[in-house]
């Protein structure tokens, strides 16, 4: 992927996000490693649950893309962004597509956001894809798919009646193995805001730290027995890009890692849940967990 289109997505999302100084993951070259009802929730919301992703293509494609578990609830309707691209050569593989996936909420402000995000997203790659340089010959089979792709699904979790919080999975294919990168936006019910990290927390380079401690002591556990790597140090330093991609969960927040971040990349993206109760040093907004 050109290095120009990289600083051009990375500047569109940048520019996109709503309150935060916060840098969204969102290059291509991120993507290469690994790249929110129609009334307030109840006030205590369930779990999540399997929600539709990029599997219901209307097409009848089978999607590259793997669906997230999420929580389908009333209000919560899913929509398709979906745009033939021109056809690559044929020796190339053939078309080229862009579908993704996105949930509206109910909430005016949130919805008209969340799909402005989306079409960013789409637009910027379907400006910046040259398919007469990204084909490669033999790459993907004709009976394959398309040979170029842009695929999105997404989860929604509702930590509480205040806030939602969507998890997508944005996985492009220019030729060779898919690219994936996990992107989060959470916004407040009551304001309509989407809600960065110096939103969340009033200390948020306190939140960082904690943040970093916790993964790295779990990561540590999950991969190396205790040890640390330079991978895992390296991708869980305390820095904003590091943290970029978080999920409100009713229990505190679910910390997102790229594939390749902290490990290695058959391991692929990394999770990490924190409890809300660990985080307090960094004084959240505890009104977004209804405490």
């Amino acid at each position: 992927m050109p290095r120009v289109f990289c600083c051009l997505l990375a500047a569109l999302l940048f520019w996109m996000s709503a309150t935060t100084a916060r840098a969204l993951p969102v290059t291509f070259d991120v993507l290469s490693g690994v790249l929110a009802a129609a009334s307030l929730p109840p006030a205590s919301p369930p779990a999540d649950t399997p929600t539709g992703g990029i599997a219901d293509d209307p097409t009848g494609k089978e999607a590259a893309a793997a669906e997230i578990s999420g929580s389908r609830r009333p209000g919560v309707i899913d929509h398709l962004l979906q745009r033939p691209l021109p056809d690559a050569p044929a020796e190339h593989g053939g078309k080229a597509e862009i579908s993704i996936n996105y949930p509206s909420v109910g909430n005016n402000d949130i919805d008209a956001d969340i799909r402005q995000w989306v079409t960013g997203i789409a637009d910027a790659f379907e400006a910046h894809l040259d398919i007469s340089v990204f084909g490669l010959p033999g790459l993907r089979d004709d009976d394959a798919g398309p040979a170029f792709e842009l695929l999105g699904s997404y989860s929604v979790s509702w930590p509480s009646s205040a806030a939602v919080s969507i998890t997508f999975e944005i996985w492009n294919y220019t030729g060779g193995a898919g690219n994936l990168d996990i992107m989060t936006l959470n916004y407040s019910l009551i304001t309509g805001q989407r809600l960065g990290l110096v939103d969340l927390f009033e200390a948020p380079e306190t939140a960082l730290n904690l943040m970093s401690a916790w993964s790295r002591q779990e990561l540590a556990r999950r991969f190396s027995g205790g040890h640390l790597t330079q991978a895992l140090k390296d991708g869980t330093a305390p820095l904003v890009e590091n943290f970029s991609s978080l999920t409100l969960t009713p229990e505190g927040i679910r910390i997102n890692f790229q594939p390749y971040q902290v490990a290695p990349g058959a391991a692929g993206a990394q999770k990490v849940d924190m409890p809300l109760e660990e985080l307090l040093q960094a004084r959240p907004l505890l009104a977004l967990w209804n405490r």
